[in-house]
């Protein structure tokens, strides 16, 4: 998998214009135009990813771009790549373009030796080789034939005036205009296979007045020359003997080698790998924790901490939003900040708390040093910097506030860097340059440092300091915007680990510092949750506490149905999507039955971990076919009754789910690991809200869903009322203890019932509901044998939406008198 943006930034420009045609497509897509506008989920590489691991496949993240990787693993491991982009055309790699796979169809043929069936599936097999032979090109021309027909490096527009002298030597009437240019381009490279690379240069950029073309053209094919990989390490020598033979030859692949191969890409043992290659460093020169390159590596921490680490900036994948609102993402913006500092940290020399409260060069104390000192010295205090800066302010992309003068930049770097960085930058620099000498990206990354030595002066120039911030890409209105994300203050800064103290804190350690990241009290609940419940709530709890939509209790309850369909449900019974999986309802209906009669089912003294493992298949299949339903966009919905500010709420959830994940992850993993698709569905949750929307009494609807007295329903309540009471919701609190009571009337009807009148209701007056509209409801008596007329009294509006609960049953009629009593005792 693609890594971060490359550090020259050659490919930014395309960056920004496919997230700006995003952006537009997420603000302009609804009901109507779902099927001709695709939206990409902006965790579904997270899925995808996730959904190879299941399948055995291990899934390598690169340093940057991943193109050169993979063509260099396939040619060390002589395997076929299968991939549509056409750059792997240019690369020396046999290779199946996907789109000519016919996976809808298996053929079968039979062996011409031993007549043996076979079955096969039809593909396209691209051979470089025989591609020269019909084109008369030079193999080595093929980076320039590359370059020629544009990339993601450099556009095709730059050799129009070059397309134009070529269309009038050979022109073509019955091609499209694309197809024409590729035509003429393969006619005249076949025509100059006696000229050297640079010759053909010369002649290509004398017809063109692009600035600089010969060396953005040079650096474009050096990507399809280049040999350095950091990935070879990760499959290592004793994994790489399985695909080699006797001769040290790469095995020819076939169906009978096939289990041998499969030992190559067996899942490698991270912890027991030393030294990993890797061309990601702080803009610093500093490396990173191994321990944090490996977890990179197995894409156990996301591509774009990469360009934070790197570059500092971060590019939020867009989501559908509602355009008056701002960014869904803004709510998330104390974890960004925090990473952010994380990272920053960690770039830092490893004694970074006595750099800032001793130093010994006089120029560099004013890092530390009071505000009057730093004036005195000519250099800011980046902390003070970073606090006063306006982190507010938003900036457009192209602004020139945004920029950075990279001779600025470089001089400003230098301020940071003392006698002991600068010696142990050398000392590493000398032994990255022995293991990576061809890698133009290490020695970019310790130019900075390279100056220092050669100037030999560690005095400080007096100029404007650099203020330490992250340009993170979001959506304003309609547009594509920076936001300046400032550092934490130094006070608080000090409270966070480094990427290097994070491997020595225990596991208890680790979830204190992610609950104070969170401002969360989950961890002093008397709830005892798994490890991945607990993760779950976090995310709930940050986002109702966080968000900027005017979020509701039905909101969180439509996530929690949310969870308990993928991740309980789905987890029981399997994914199960079509109506004929559940044509044996009655039959599942008759074995709950007998289950909800058994004694030891569904106890109500059980824990949370034992009410999960009693969950039957009956009661979730039943439950996954009431829900079966929401799965489903109702083909009736048009425009007019779509919500976008409903889907910009969720979306806020979702940048709750990616960055709290990402925090997990850079504290090393205190939690699971959740894989998205256990736990949302945009569609699925935007039905069950409208659905719960509708309700008088959602809770009692979420009941009937999962099924009364089933232990799916209990563990709701248990999960709802630990919700409510953390999130306030005051007015559930009497339906869930009412529901409770039930389940202990399961097992003791009449038992339970007495102690709830002794104890609560004994010698109280029945209170009289009164109804809007001035109807009154007709008097009942209580449980007691006294059986007194209760007395008339006014019910609050809360109190009335307690209390709709459905008619028409007796069991309907005792409920409320539960009710009524319950209120009556909380009145007295």
């Amino acid at each position: 998998m693609d890594g971060g943006q490359p550090l020259d930034n050659k490919k930014m420009d395309t960056v920004r214009e496919r997230v700006t045609n995003q952006i537009q497509t997420c603000l302009n897509i609804s009901p109507s135009s779902q099927y001709r506008l695709k939206v990409f989920p902006c965790m579904g590489r997270d899925v995808f990813v996730s959904t190879l691991k299941k399948m055995g496949i291990v899934v390598l993240q690169t340093d940057f771009e991943a193109d050169l990787e993979i063509a260099m693993l396939a040619k060390e491991l002589g395997l076929t790549v299968l991939s549509n982009d056409s750059d792997f055309y240019m690369f020396n790699v046999p290779f199946v373009p996907l789109s000519s796979i016919t996976y809808n169809k298996v053929s079968t043929g039979k062996r011409k030796r031993s007549n043996e069936m076979f079955s096969y599936i039809n593909c396209n097999h691209f051979s470089q080789e025989k591609f020269c032979q019909v084109t008369g090109i030079d193999p080595a021309h093929l980076p320039i034939l590359a370059t020629l027909l544009g990339n993601d490096y450099l556009a095709f527009d730059h050799f129009k005036d070059f397309y134009s002298i070529l269309e009038g030597e050979n022109k073509r009437s019955r091609m499209t205009s694309r197809h024409n240019i590729i035509k003429n381009v393969l006619a005249w490279l076949s025509h100059k296979k006696d000229k050297t690379t640079e010759e053909i240069l010369s002649i290509i950029v004398s017809h063109c007045s692009t600035k600089n073309l010969r060396k953005k053209m040079r650096a474009s094919m050096r990507n399809y020359t280049d040999t350095d990989s950091n990935l070879i390490n990760i499959v290592s020598e004793n994994i790489l003997k399985y695909a080699l033979d006797s001769t040290g030859k790469p095995h020819h692949f076939s169906v009978e080698n096939f289990e041998e191969k499969d030992c190559i890409f067996q899942n490698p043992s991270l912890s027991e790998m030393n030294d990993v290659g890797t061309s990601l460093f702080c803009k610093n020169g500093k490396t990173l924790p191994n321990w944090f390159v490996l977890a990179y590596r197995a894409h156990r921490i996301p591509h774009e901490v990469a360009d934070i680490v790197t570059q500092e900036y971060f590019i939020s994948p867009p989501q559908v939003e509602e355009k008056s609102f701002a960014s869904a993402y803004l709510l998330v913006e104390p974890i960004v900040r925090t990473v952010y500092t994380m990272l920053w940290k960690s770039s830092q020399t490893s004694n970074w708390d006595q750099n800032h409260s001793s130093c010994d060069n006089a120029a560099l104390n004013n890092y530390v040093q009071e505000s009057s000192m730093s004036q005195s010295c000519g250099l800011e205090d980046p902390w003070a910097a970073s606090k006063n800066y306006d982190s507010d302010v938003v900036v457009e992309e192209d602004s020139e506030e945004s920029l950075y003068d990279e001779d600025e930049e470089r001089n400003e770097e230098n301020q940071l860097l003392n006698k002991e960085e600068i010696n142990e930058a050398i000392t590493n620099r000398e032994e990255m340059q022995e293991k990576y000498r061809n890698s133009l990206i290490i020695s970019e990354n310790v130019r900075v440092i390279n100056e220092v030595v050669d100037d030999c002066d560690l005095q400080v120039k007096s100029h404007k300091a650099r203020k330490e911030c992250l340009k993170w890409y979001l959506r304003k209105g309609s547009r594509m915007w920076i936001k300046k994300i400032s550092l934490l203050s130094y006070e608080n800064a000090k409270t966070l680990p480094s990427l290097n103290e994070v491997e020595l804190l225990s596991v208890s350690e680790k979830r204190k510092v992610f609950y104070s990241i969170l401002k969360s009290n989950l961890q002093s609940s008397s709830l005892d949750l798994p490890d991945d419940l607990q993760l779950i709530f976090g995310f709930i709890i940050f986002w109702y506490e966080e968000s900027m939509s005017s979020l509701i209790d039905i909101h969180v309850l439509s996530v929690l149905v949310c969870m308990f369909m993928f991740y309980i449900i789905d987890g029981k019974v399997g994914r199960i999507r079509t109506r004929k999986a559940f044509e044996d309802e009655e039959k599942w209906k008759a074995q709950f039955a007998i289950l909800k009669d058994d004694a030891s089912y569904c106890c109500p003294g059980d824990n949370v971990e034992d009410t999960l493992a009693q969950v039957s298949q009956e009661e979730c299949l039943l439950a996954g076919h009431r829900l079966f339903k929401f799965h489903h966009m109702d083909q009736k919905i048009n425009d007019k009754y779509y919500n976008k500010k409903t889907v910009h709420a969720f979306s806020e959830y979702q940048a709750c789910i990616y960055f709290v994940q990402l925090l997990n992850t850079l504290l090393g993993s205190p939690f699971p690991l959740l894989s998205v698709e256990y736990l949302w569905g945009g569609t699925f949750c935007y039905n069950v809200f409208y659905d719960l929307k509708k309700r008088k009494c959602p809770l009692n609807r979420v009941s009937e869903i999962l099924g009364k007295g089933s232990c799916l329903e209990k563990l709701f309540l248990i999960f709802f009322r630990q919700l409510s009471e953390i999130l306030n919701f005051k007015k559930y609190l009497g339906i869930i203890c009412l529901e409770s009571m039930k389940i202990c009337e399961k097992e003791k009807p009449v038992e339970s019932i007495t102690v709830l009148v002794n104890n609560v209701t004994e010698n109280i007056p029945k209170k009289k509901k009164k109804r809007r509209g001035g109807r009154r409801s007709n008097k009942k008596t209580t449980c007691s044998d006294k059986g007194k007329d209760s007395e008339k009294k006014e019910v609050s509006q809360e109190e009335e939406e307690l209390l709709c609960l459905p008619d028409g049953t007796e069991e309907r009629e005792e409920e409320v008198d539960l009710l009524d009593n319950f209120f009556a005792g909380l009145m007295l």
